[in-house]
């Protein structure tokens, strides 16, 4: 089961991504951790895990 999998299950799930898309805010190998949210509690700014084109995992 991966993170999106988990999450969306209800869990909170922690790990390190890899890559630069997110400097300086998430930084490669940071220890991220990603919980369910309720959507009418989000603001400007915040970052959310998302699903894109069916299989893919965004943060945004």
């Amino acid at each position: 089961m991966g993170a999106w999998d988990a999450v969306a299950g209800g869990a909170t799930v922690e790990f390190r991504p890899t890559g630069s898309s997110m400097v300086p805010l998430i930084r490669s190998r940071q220890l991220v951790v990603v919980a369910p949210v309720d959507p009418t509690k989000l603001k400007v700014g915040d970052i959310v895990l998302a699903r894109v084109a069916g299989d893919k995992t965004r943060a945004a």
